[in-house]
C-alpha cells in the first residue's frame, strides 16, 4: 500500500512541474509547436558519405549555395558561392 502511494505522489509531483513550467513558458504542448514552426533559412541540398567520419554538404542559405566538408577536425567551406537558388530548379 505504501508503494502505491509513492507512485501516485511521484505522479502528482510530476504533473505539478509541468503545470508549473507551462505556466512560466518553458514547456510547451504538441499543439503549440506546430503553431510556432518557423521558415528555415538553412536547407540541405544533398549530402555525400566519404566514410564514417568524413562526408560533403551542399547547403542554401538565403540566396547562397555552400559547399562543406565534415571532418574529424571540424568543418572546412570548400566552395561558398552566391548565386540564384530556387526551390523547384534548385541552384546554379
Amino acid at each position: 500500500m505504501q508503494q502505491v502511494f509513492a507512485v501516485l505522489f511521484v505522479l502528482l509531483a510530476l504533473l505539478g512541474a509541468v503545470a508549473f513550467l507551462r505556466k512560466k513558458g518553458f514547456a510547451v504542448s504538441g499543439a503549440a509547436l506546430s503553431v510556432r514552426r518557423r521558415e528555415t533559412f538553412i536547407d540541405q541540398i544533398d549530402r555525400m558519405r566519404l566514410g564514417p567520419q568524413h562526408s560533403i554538404h551542399l547547403l542554401r542559405v538565403d540566396d547562397r549555395k555552400l559547399l562543406i566538408a565534415l571532418h574529424p577536425h571540424g568543418v572546412t567551406v570548400l566552395r561558398d558561392g552566391s548565386g540564384e537558388c530556387d526551390s523547384a530548379k534548385g541552384c546554379r
